[in-house]
């Protein structure tokens, strides 16, 4: 289902990205319709109060700067807000799964040309061409398990002693002899092996580490930036917002026994501060859900760490006081050790993505913004010194004036919004003025929905004044656009129209057929066909009808006597000429 004006929403689109290029950028078409088809509903922005039937050229040009401008202002928090949803959605990082998926993806291609190297040495290899294999196999196992640069000569050297601990010249003779896919099937054990004993044998304090990558290490130094730069980011944050918060709420009287309330500076004044209070929130949330991956993460290194620990001591326990081993009885352990290695390897990467898109995040909230944001506060400060006698209006009236716009969005979708943490009833009568709550409440019991106000005496007028009250809140969350981001309803607003329009099946289609000819007129029950090329086979077939028809009598004692009263639900046998 696509939205009613889709021609004029996708003209829109396509003047905006034209604009773009002129300005050289490169801008995603799929995140141009995004914005479009978000900032279309907002009440402030966007086209609300107008007829996109026959829209009228003054309006779409200057929807179309002002989007066109925002995306060119590193301080526009509404765009800001745009791009951050966009990287949460389109940032496949944050799953484990999806990195660990991709980067083997990854490596696969990169080693492919050299397992075809690898497997192509002909059964008859002389010794060049066996030593070139021998070569080619260090450098693959220490590209696969990441033990190092391939072109590091130690870390090749060392990786040789490894690999003719494992096979020697005749076993090497004797791959060459295998099939492929037996001989690939081998060179991943073989690698695991190897790579096994070269990572034990620089492990602990006396390794090589400069020449062979330890990556418990490069964990370590990895988790401690992370955790750095997201406790410095929250801080900051939770700061700003602080500050934004303070500032309306300075501004702002709600008188709950008269329900009126009071404020010395206009509330679209107001709204100039609540941009921002929304965009850091925003940036908030967002670190915190790549924190949540990032502490799952963590978690599962300390785990893996525990059994790299336990390996290792395994493998110290069955070499201690023995001068022969089976390679039955500890080259399995070496195997497991590769594959532990391979673990903490994919969470660091991992973690590498994770603080990809926390930088990517961070460049859309600059530094700019704040200093831009506490100019805004200390503007409305002075406007508020200037006005002597506070603006007053009673909270049915600010909730009525929300009557006049429309909105698709559906109110049992807030259940799935985050909505608590703010109060619902200075949101719904400011026109979505974020002000932290203190108490949750749970007003409709058809619903799971709790609302959060700052005390029981807000709960109690939302109680009260129940209808307009969710009437308000629901046309104030949905044609705001930075609110919808802000709450995860973007997506469920606009989920119908980003899908592609389903192609209708045609209500006729064409059949290559023949009519049935009538080969013989054989008039017989069995062949006997209404079509037929010959006029005077109808005559024939109504007069034999006609004919038999008179042949027949009345007489019920004759039915019965010949058995044909109920003929039509009887058998007879077919009677055979001699």
């Amino acid at each position: 289902m696509s939205h009613p004006h889709q021609k004029t929403l996708n003209e829109i689109g396509q003047r905006i990205m034209a604009k773009l290029k002129e300005r050289d950028i490169e801008p995603d078409a799929k995140f141009v319709k995004f914005l479009v088809h978000l900032l279309v509903r907002d009440m402030r922005r966007g086209l609300l109060k107008t007829d996109l039937q026959d829209p009228s050229k003054c309006k779409l040009n200057q929807f179309i700067g002002e989007i066109v401008a925002g995306y060119l202002n590193p301080n526009d928090t509404t765009m800001a807000n745009l791009r951050m949803s966009w990287i949460m959605k389109t940032g496949y990082g944050i799953q484990l799964s999806f990195v660990q998926e991709q980067y083997e993806l990854k490596f696969q291609q990169e080693l492919k040309l050299l397992i075809h190297d690898i497997l192509q040495y002909p059964e008859t290899s002389s010794k060049l061409q066996l030593d070139q294999l021998f070569a080619k196999m260090q450098v693959f196992i220490v590209a696969s398990y990441h033990l190092g640069s391939p072109k590091n000569h130690v870390l090749l050297k060392l990786t040789a002693q490894a690999l003719n601990s494992v096979i020697g010249r005749s076993d090497l003779q004797n791959y060459v002899l295998k099939k492929k896919y037996h001989r690939q099937e081998y060179l991943q054990r073989l690698a695991a092996t190897v790579a096994g004993i070269v990572i034990y044998n620089n492990d602990g304090p006396d390794g090589d580490r400069e020449n062979v990558r330890y990556v418990i290490s490069d964990l370590e130094m990895a988790q401690r930036n992370t955790s750095t730069v997201f406790e410095k980011l929250l801080e900051r944050m939770d700061n700003m917002s602080g500050n934004c918060q303070r500032a309306i709420s300075k501004q702002l009287k709600f008188s709950n026994q008269d329900t009126t309330l009071h404020y010395q500076v206009p509330l679209e004044q107001l709204q100039r501060i609540n941009q921002f209070t929304i965009t850091f929130i925003m940036l908030h949330r967002c670190l915190t859900t790549l924190k949540l991956s990032y502490e799952h993460t963590a978690y599962l290194i300390g785990v893996e760490k525990e059994r790299y620990d336990c390996v290792v001591a395994k493998i110290n326990d069955t070499l201690a006081m023995r001068t022969a081993i089976d390679s039955e009885l500890v080259f399995p352990h070496f195997v497991y050790l590769s594959k532990v290695w391979s673990n903490l390897n994919h969470y660091f990467n991992h973690i590498v993505e994770l603080n990809k898109l926390c930088d990517q995040l961070e460049m859309q909230v600059p530094n700019s913004m704040d200093e831009r944001a506490l100019e805004i506060i200390e503007e409305i400060q002075v406007m508020a010194h200037r006005r002597q006698k506070p603006h007053q209006r009673s909270y049915d009236e600010c909730m009525t004036a929300l009557n006049e716009f429309r909105t698709d969005g559906n109110f049992c979708t807030l259940a799935e919004a985050d909505i608590k943490d703010f109060c619902g009833l200075s949101l719904a009568v400011t026109n979505g003025l974020l002000l932290p709550a203190k108490v949750q409440r749970k007003l409709c019991m058809n619903l799971d929905i709790k609302f959060g106000f700052q005390d029981q005496t807000y709960a109690r007028i939302g109680e009260v004044s129940f209808e307009s009250f969710i009437a308000a809140f629901r046309q104030a969350i949905f044609n705001n656009a930075n609110l919808c981001l802000l709450f995860k309803l973007d997506d469920i607003l606009i989920a119908k129209e980003m899908q592609p329009k389903a192609v209708e099946p045609p209500l006729k289609k064409d059949f290559q057929g023949q009519t049935e000819l009538m080969i013989e007129n054989d008039l017989s029950p069995s062949n006997w066909i209404n079509v037929t090329w010959n006029a005077w086979d109808y005559h024939r077939e109504t007069i034999h009808m006609a004919g038999i028809r008179k042949c027949q009598t009345r007489d019920a004692q004759t039915k019965v006597s010949y058995g044909q009263r109920n003929a039509q639900s009887q058998a007879y046998n077919t009677r055979h000429h001699m």
